[in-house]
């Protein structure tokens, strides 16, 4: 009989450490074995489940008693201008009114785009525990509410925990960011550990994505540098990537119920501010801010993916039994509302608005840069699903109304066109949720046509969005109306539908835009000209006349909005006395604008009656310059070159809009080029002066966004002086050699201008 092999006996001993155990370790043991409930693996419970914080974001919910808060930047005045009570508003002081609570729901200001697709299967209290760390959502009662079925498959955070005292509204030029140092801890993602302390709550979405990109802290520091700005009065941002105010401040940097936003569109932000932010862990070493960058815009693209707009793309595939209603339900439709009026039943499209800001952030970093073709990839997408949500019509809002006997109780529906499925919790001020996402819409059309307009130039291209798209899209509130106050709540004055040739505000979609407006018909007026059948008319006088009309009326309007903020002719003796500093501020800004606007109208002028290739411009033999249109754009290139004076004055290292102003510089300065190469050493003295001007111009673009075409023209510029005044050297261009660079940028009928 054989013998059996002896077990062996395992101890299970306990590892003890040297030394007396934490008092807190401690704490934690006596007061579980006291209450007898389970500790968690970390030694704490769930800090969404402790009774203090379900209090706490009780006091969150919005009552309906108070009332949304307006901040006025400056008294009302006549035609809402300020008054001359100028001592009242002292910049210094902290404007504190009332911040009311309020609860935004997510069906209305954002909507899943592009992110993984959740299990199906999964039950949606298990599924809100693993996005958020908690098990359900406090309703307003204290109890707990199960979250409706149309978040469930929401590949990002819907909702998160509130707590912290609400926070000032925003100022543009300080340091109060409406953050307060001890802001809400959010979890950045489910193996993280702890808590991580995140002064914004809006980047919560982004937090699990951002992994070894960077902490937390670095990520609420770029999105805070993207909203700064150089002025205390106006939204100027301190990048030069932003073009214009689309998004409210206040919206995505408050504490309670900020917007809620695609991880995508958080990412491309924190990699736009990436860009130009001086913070020391973007300049520590000479290659982290570029390896940043490089993560965040892989990451943004990543977040994009696949870029094709389509319904599998948002995480969401059709199976068999699926309708239209219920791929609603994805939340496809809450940004849009179906505007378009599609047929029921119909495939409505599934991009945000939050795609099309992503796709622009893309663009303009890239354009600015040496790969300007590569930009047009994402300028396309961005203007095919502008077009494609109906950007360019305005929505109709309904007042909101009880919906039916299947709708729950404590919502009702916010009346959006045919939105069937947005709804808004009970007690929501769903017209100024609904104020702010209309503006946000007309605000990204009107950039985009913006820019589609200064592309068309830039890159000798066709335009791709026209006017009679937004014919009846009313244009954009002023800046200072639509960063004020905590929630916008939509303005009651007049606003103009459509077309605007005349400036009107301080910021670029009141002086830019209708400059864009009539640079679209110059830019349709030379592609009809360059047509190969039909642009052999003998006479363009009657367009040409037309858009000399539209630029009178707009010369007119920049001397009618000087006068208007006190910087007419008859103000000047006024302004040498000590001015306080708020006036001070709206004086300089409005003589900013006014010269940046007359230096690009005076360039429009010359693109109507001029050549735009310096290399057809150099090697006329037609005798163009003899023409009457040579007179009137060499009289125009020396105005433009005073505006440029001005300029310089005002903004000298031409940080206002470095983005945009570069090209109206490059061409009003080919006609200085011109009589400069021609006449030699017999040039004009004020043609010498102005050619001076535009060097130091060039010198100080490209100190503030460095690009190749400016440093470029700056060496012909200084070449072709330097033989002007009879001193060349050995270094300097020869006139062969100023005509092979300038060759790099053609605007010919083949030729793609600054896109080399």
């Amino acid at each position: 009989m054989a013998l059996r092999k002896p077990e062996p006996i395992e101890y299970n001993r306990e590892k003890k450490r040297r030394g007396k155990v934490p008092r807190h370790i401690q704490k934690q043991r006596e007061e579980a074995a006291a209450a007898g409930s389970p500790q968690t693996p970390n030694g704490m419970n769930s800090y969404f489940e402790r009774p203090g914080v379900m209090a706490e974001m009780e006091e969150d919910v919005w009552s309906q008693s108070e009332a949304t808060p307006v901040v006025q930047h400056f008294p009302a005045g006549k035609g809402g201008l300020p008054t001359g009570n100028w001592q009242a508003m002292n910049p210094s002081a902290t404007f504190n009114p009332p911040v009311n609570q309020m609860m935004i729901d997510p069906l209305l200001l954002g909507s899943g785009a592009a992110y993984p697709p959740m299990h199906a299967e999964m039950p949606r209290e298990e599924l809100m525990y693993a996005m958020n760390g908690m098990h359900l959502i406090p309703g307003p009662n204290g109890t707990s509410v199960s979250i409706p079925s149309e978040y469930a498959n929401m590949g990002y955070p819907m909702h998160y925990p509130q707590a912290g005292r609400h926070s000032s509204p925003h100022s543009y030029g300080s340091a109060d960011t409406g953050s307060p140092q001890s802001g809400v801890s959010v979890n950045s993602s489910q193996n993280s550990g702890g808590m991580l302390a995140c002064r914004y709550p809006v980047l919560k979405p982004l937090l699990p994505h951002l992994g070894t990109v960077m902490n937390v802290p670095t990520a609420c520091d770029l999105l805070e540098f993207y909203f700064q700005s150089s002025s205390s009065v106006f939204m100027e941002p301190l990048s030069p990537y932003i073009l214009g105010s689309v998004f409210r401040k206040r919206s995505f940097l408050r504490q309670h119920r900020p917007r809620r936003c695609s991880p995508a569109l958080l990412s491309s932000m924190l990699w736009v501010a990436a860009q130009t932010s001086e913070a020391s862990y973007l300049t520590s070493t000479p290659s982290a801010r570029a390896i940043i960058c490089q993560k965040l815009w892989k990451l943004t693209v990543e977040l994009l993916k696949p870029l094709v707009h389509s319904p599998s793309s948002h995480g969401f595939a059709p199976g068999p039994g699926v309708t239209s209603a219920a791929h609603n339900a994805f939340g496809v439709d809450r940004a849009i509302g179906r505007y378009d009026g599609r047929p029921e039943g119909a495939t409505p499209p599934t991009s945000t608005l939050d795609d099309i800001a992503t796709y622009i952030n893309l663009g303009v970093v890239t354009s600015a840069s040496e790969y300007k073709a590569a930009s047009l990839r994402w300028w396309n997408a961005a203007w095919s699903l502008a077009r494609e949500l109906k950007l360019g019509r305005e929505v109709s809002q309904r007042p909101p109304r009880e919906r039916d006997t299947n709708t729950t109780d404590g919502e009702v529906d916010v009346g959006v066109s045919d939105a069937s499925s947005a709804r808004a919790p009970a007690g929501t001020p769903a017209a100024a949720i609904f104020e702010e996402m209309k503006e946000e819409r007309r605000r990204l059309w009107w950039l985009l046509y913006m820019v589609d307009r200064h592309l068309g130039l830039c890159y000798n291209r066709p335009l791709a969005m026209l006017d009679n798209e937004c014919e009846d899209l009313l244009q954009p509130v002023p800046d200072t109306l639509w960063q004020q106050g905590e929630f916008y709540t939509g303005h009651a004055g007049p606003r103009k539908r459509g077309l605007n040739f005349q400036c009107t505000s301080h910021d670029v979609f009141g002086f830019f835009l209708p400059l864009m407006t009539i640079l679209g018909d110059i830019v349709d007026l030379n592609a009809q000209k360059n047509h190969p059948r039909f642009g052999q008319r003998t006479s363009w006088d009657l367009h040409e006349a037309e858009i000399t009309r539209q630029l009178e009326r707009y010369a007119y309007s920049i001397e009618e909005f000087k006068a208007q903020y006190g910087c007419g002719p008859n103000d000047d003796a006024q302004t040498n006395g000590a001015l306080d500093p708020v006036r001070g501020e709206w004086i300089h800004q409005t003589r900013k604008v006014a010269a940046y606007a007359t230096h690009i109208m005076h360039v429009l002028h010359i693109l109507l009656h001029g050549k735009w290739d310096p290399v057809v411009l150099l090697e006329d033999d037609n005798m163009w310059i003899c023409s009457q249109s040579f007179l009137a754009a060499t009289s125009n290139a020396i105005a433009a070159a005073g505006a440029v004076e001005a300029i310089l004055d005002v903004d000298p290292d031409l940080s206002f809009m470095p983005y945009l102003f570069g090209m109206y510089l490059l061409q009003g300065s080919l006609i200085l080029l011109l009589l400069a190469d021609k006449l030699s050493t017999e040039t004009n003295d004020n043609v010498i002066r102005a050619c001076e001007t535009i060097v130091r111009a060039h010198e100080a673009a490209v100190v503030t966004l460095n690009t190749e075409y400016q440093r470029n023209f700056r060496k012909v510029m200084i070449s072709t002086l330097a033989q002007i005044k009879g001193h060349g050297h050995a270094r300097e261009m020869t006139p062969a050699k100023r005509r092979e660079v300038l060759s790099l940028y053609r605007w010919t009928s083949l030729g793609n201008g600054l896109a080399i």
